[in-house]
């Protein structure tokens, strides 16, 4: 028995524009508890795709130091304390807060569509070292995503399946 994308993706999938500000794109992860999120255009297609690790890095970038927790930036956190916290430190965290995903997002995302075997999507994943794809139709849509949970998911049932007959 062969699974497809279509048969363990999560849908309906939350996603953002390109305009939208660092800050919130933060806590859409953070609310959610997503490592990423698929970004797409006015029409729903996907262009592109905004990880945690996108934003720390993006993050360290600017403030010049790493961060842990990609809404710690914004909150002026502990981790944060460590920059000198100056009037100028303040505007580079106002800027990095406004910048919009735009700026730092993956283009090209890989992405399958749902006939894809689970087999396939864990190869692009593998080799690609990526931890979501979205699901994707002819338009380039967002039907839906799938994670390292989905897939872990789909393992757990099947062997469930399996040892049951």
């Amino acid at each position: 028995m062969t699974l497809m994308a279509k048969e363990i993706m999560t849908c309906p999938v939350i996603t953002i524009k390109a305009d939208t500000p660092l800050k919130k794109t933060a806590e859409i992860l953070d609310e959610n508890s997503f490592s990423g999120i698929p970004v797409v255009d006015d029409d729903d297609r996907l262009i592109g795709i905004v990880s945690e690790t996108d934003i720390l890095r993006y993050t360290q970038q600017i403030i010049g130091q790493p961060l842990r927790d990609p809404h710690q930036v914004f909150t002026k956190g502990k981790e944060v304390l460590h920059v000198d916290i100056t009037h100028r430190g303040i505007e580079v965290i106002e800027l990095v807060a406004s910048t919009t995903v735009e700026t730092l997002m993956t283009r090209d995302a890989i992405s399958v569509d749902g006939e894809t075997t689970i087999n396939e999507v864990t190869r692009l994943m593998h080799e690609h070292n990526i931890n979501r794809i979205p699901v994707v139709d002819d338009s380039k849509r967002v039907q839906g995503i799938i994670t390292r949970a989905d897939i872990i998911r789909a393992m757990v049932t099947n062997w469930q399946k399996i040892s049951e007959n």
